[in-house]
């Protein structure tokens, strides 16, 4: 009796430490794995002292994930022999014959070992859940037992393998690039989520703050100018747009999407002075002519624009132009005319769609063609 109670405490607390041992750093066993149903290799029963481990988390359901497997199935098939051992772990699944037929058809372009566990199984509940992956693909890797950096597949370069392996300096510089990105990542994605609770709470100091926990992040990312400027609507700080809007020109590589993103803004915005709208117009449109063509989107935003400037007759006209874009650029699809056509409509009979019920007209586009919606003119 004794031994099978030291049995079960040791069990118990061997479940407890691989709960919190996914994150960088921690010491992990392969006891999960056991645990899984394996479709093509086994589970290993001990880490190989020296080897390197690439737990690749996968679902059939996700795009990414599979366009990241020929890369990692290459790296599997070069530094196999070298001590590289590949695990796919197949999680957040529903059913385990669709993994079967799919590994089945990927043939040698899939040849290292897959296991398939279901949603809340073991594996989700002893490395998911405590290292906070939310998303996949994701990648642990794991060596001489511990879990010693995580990854995006597409980042595990020929170059970062064979440092990995060799270990020493070259290794641990290498770790420590690796990590320093992992955690910027992770900064990033905290700042992406502030400023959304930001914005739905409307905190403009919230948006802004965000904004610059993201830039500390990821420097370059085309999400720090778009949230500063939505921080500085959200304060109505009216005349630091106006020079943001002014300072707009073709040495910005962002224009295009920052003047369609000002314009979606500014017209679902109140209060927003006429001035201020006027400057957007004039900006958007100066785009458009360096540009040298016209698209379905900027005749929408551009009709949002003029609706908030309260000339009804202009948005009306950008509207249409929108549907004949829509026309020209797809005759064949009447699906893709559909939504545009709603859009016209709407403003014809006196109401501007809301960026929601825009997106249910694309929902709502018919597969066969229908016969146009042919939109009123009216004044303003």
């Amino acid at each position: 009796m004794k031994k099978l109670l030291a049995t079960l405490c040791l069990s118990a607390a061997t479940l407890a430490t691989s709960a919190h041992a996914q994150k960088t750093g921690d010491a992990v066993t392969p006891e999960a794995l056991q645990k899984l149903e394996w479709i093509q290799g086994e589970a290993p029963t001990a880490w190989e002292p020296g080897k390197l481990y690439i737990l690749e988390c996968w679902a059939t359901w996700c795009g990414p994930c599979i366009a990241a497997i020929p890369h990692v199935d290459a790296l599997y098939d070069k530094y196999q022999e070298k001590g590289l051992r590949v695990i796919g772990v197949d999680v957040w699944e529903d059913g385990k014959d669709k993994v079967v037929e799919f590994v089945k058809k990927k043939g040698e372009g899939m040849s290292y070992p897959v296991a398939y566990t279901g949603k809340g199984g073991p594996f989700e509940e002893l490395w998911l859940k405590p290292a906070g992956v939310k998303g996949i693909p994701h990648a642990f890797l794991v060596k001489d037992g511990k879990v010693i950096a995580t990854s995006h597949p597409a980042r595990l370069t020929e170059e970062l393998i064979e440092s990995l392996l060799a270990g020493g300096d070259a290794g641990k510089n290498t770790l420590e690039k690796l990590n320093a990105a992992a955690a910027a990542q992770q900064a990033a994605a905290s700042a992406r989520a502030a400023f959304t609770e930001g914005k739905e709470k409307n905190d403009a100091a919230a948006m802004a703050a965000a904004a610059d926990q993201l830039a500390a992040a990821e420097p370059d990312s085309i999400y720090v100018p778009l949230f500063r400027n939505e921080a500085l609507i959200a304060a109505k700080d009216w005349s630091a747009i106006d020079k943001l809007i002014e300072g707009l020109d073709n040495t910005n590589k962002l224009r295009l999407m920052l003047v369609n993103s000002l314009g979606n803004t500014l017209s679902a915005t109140e209060g927003v002075p006429a001035g201020t709208l006027a400057k957007a117009v004039t900006a958007y449109e100066a785009t458009i002519k360096d540009r040298g063509m016209k698209t379905t989107v900027d005749a929408t935003t551009l009709s949002r624009l003029q609706w908030a400037m309260g000339d009804k007759g202009k948005a009306l006209a950008e509207a249409n132009q929108g549907v004949e874009l829509a026309k020209a650029a797809d005759k064949a699809s009447p699906r893709s005319i559909y939504p545009y056509e709603q859009f016209a409509a709407a403003v014809a009979a006196g109401t501007m769609p809301t960026n929601k019920e825009f997106s249910q007209f694309f929902r709502a586009a018919p597969v066969a063609p229908t016969t146009p919606v042919a939109p009123t003119v009216i004044g303003n």
